[in-house]
């Protein structure tokens, strides 16, 4: 793996699996010394032992403010400050996210609390930390769901994705003369614990990668390889975009 990342400080949240785990795993195969936050302690650390000394395991819910100061705050201490920043918590509550008229206000709020507000507050403290660092990448972690109705009846899950896409934009505006580049990657339909729903269903696989042009889900590290690139210098004149890492999903 190259050293595209190599002496660089970054911090990721949903880091215990998935795709937040993907790209810590990327990050520090590629040089980066990485806080991963999760509020999962136990799987967290088992993660964080799996990647080794380059890997911080700090215990959060992005949704309470305090705790993602907190760690930001130690991330940066104990790291020597931050160049990268990669808000990638999420919840997807299928089952009870539901279409309008019948999705209860709970899990709308508990939806919107960690997938937009826990995004925003991790963006809000990471950009204090890279403006004391003298600039670098936040890369929000959003779907295509926020950008169009490909998901009839995860209301609660497309609109925290919609807003994930504005914040994206907004602060690319924001920031650009700081040095702060803002941008987002898109995933598709990706093979990961939050989609356990379907990908233990045979049929149900079949039936997703039937909507997919390259006719398969994506792997988990096929979105970090993407979200590497997007904070590296390599991408120096990309900010304000939403990178669709889709298999051509929504491209048809």
């Amino acid at each position: 793996m190259s050293g595209r990342h190599q002496d660089r400080r970054a911090l990721v949240t949903g880091a215990a699996r998935g795709i937040g785990l993907a790209v810590a795993a990327r990050l520090v195969a590629e040089g980066a010394r990485v806080a991963l936050v999760d509020v999962d302690g136990a799987e967290l650390q088992r993660a964080a032992e799996g990647l080794g000394a380059a890997a911080l395991p700090l215990v959060a819910d992005v949704a309470d403010e305090r705790a993602v100061e907190r760690v930001v705050m130690a991330a940066a201490d104990q790291l020597g400050g931050l160049d990268v920043v990669v808000p990638c918590a999420a919840i997807q509550q299928v089952g009870r996210d539901d279409r309008a008229d019948r999705l209860d206000a709970d899990v709308w709020r508990a939806t919107i609390d960690v997938n937009l507000t826990g995004a925003f507050l991790t963006a809000k403290h990471g950009v204090r930390a890279l403006l004391g660092s003298g600039g670098g990448a936040v890369v929000f972690v959003g779907s295509p769901a926020g950008a169009y109705g490909i998901a009839p009846g995860l209301d609660a899950y497309s609109a925290s994705k919609a807003g994930v896409a504005g914040l994206v934009r907004v602060m690319a505006a924001d920031y650009a003369a700081d040095a702060v580049r803002v941008n987002g990657v898109l995933p598709g339909i990706t093979e990961t614990p939050m989609n356990h729903w379907w990908m233990d269903d045979p049929a149900a696989v079949a039936g997703m990668a039937a909507r997919i042009p390259i006719g398969r889900p994506a792997r988990a590290d096929e979105i970090a390889a993407v979200v590497s690139f997007v904070a590296s210098a390599e991408a120096s004149y990309v900010t304000g975009a939403l990178w669709a890492v889709d298999g051509g999903l929504t491209a048809v």
